[in-house]
Parts: structure tokens; sequence; C-alpha cells
């Protein structure tokens, strides 16, 4: 409900946003036609302002295209990590610990005896999804 009511206030927006830029075109068209009727008349730089005419030299400019820039990657060395644990250390190196079991392994150790597998039918049943939505 809340994704319906999202779309509807966007539209809603866009009408409005999509409207004004309707509006201001509208009116940057009727402003160039009264500029083209103006600059035809005798004095057509007494009738424009300094900032009308810069706005247009800029809008003529065209912009150079500059290559795009290459930045060189140094080499980055990958070492080898030192051992931490030193000869003239006093504590004896840790040794490694066993890693956890798999779950693959786990579940093969429950589901080895018929106790435990009825234990998990039922967790299953509890913790699964309601018969209604399956």
């Amino acid at each position: 409900m809340k994704g319906v009511t999202f779309v509807i206030i966007l539209s809603v927006v866009w009408s409005i946003v999509s409207g004004i830029i309707e509006k201001r075109k509208a009116a940057a068209k009727k402003e160039a036609a009264q500029g083209n009727l103006s600059t035809q008349s005798a004095h057509p730089q007494l009738q424009q302002s300094p900032v009308n005419v810069k706005v247009q030299s800029l809008r003529r400019r065209k912009q150079p295209v500059s290559p795009p820039v290459q930045v060189a990657r140094p080499k980055h060395e990958i070492h080898p990590i030192a051992p931490l644990h030193k000869e003239e250390c006093p504590l004896p190196p840790q040794e490694s610990r066993q890693s956890a079991p798999k779950p693959a392994g786990q579940i093969v150790e429950l589901l080895n005896n018929r106790r435990n597998i009825r234990t998990a039918i039922v967790l299953s049943e509890i913790l699964g999804k309601p018969v209604s939505q399956r």
C-alpha cells in the first residue's frame, strides 16, 4: 500500500514540475521571439542589456573537450606475512585451534538416530512457514 501511495505522490509532483518547466520554456521562446524583433531595429545594442549580451555570447561559445587524464598506478609488491612469534620470546607459540564442525557435519550427526530425526521434523514444522503460506 505504501508503494502505491508513493507512486501517486511521485506522479503528482512530476506533473507539477513538468508544468513549470513547460511554462518556462514557453516564456523563453516568447522572449527570444521578442528579442529577435528588437534586434532587427536600427540600434540593437541600445535595447539589449549588457547582461543578456554576455549570456548569449557564453551560450554560443563552445566548450573545449579535454582528453581524460590517465593516472599511473604504482605497482605494489605483496610480501609474505612475517610470523609474530620470535625465538627469543619466553612464551611458547599457541597451537592452532580446531575449527568448529561444519553445518553439514552437524546435521549428519543430528540425524543419526530416530529420536533426533523426530525432533528435527517437529522443529521444522514449528519454525517453518505455515501450511497456508507454502
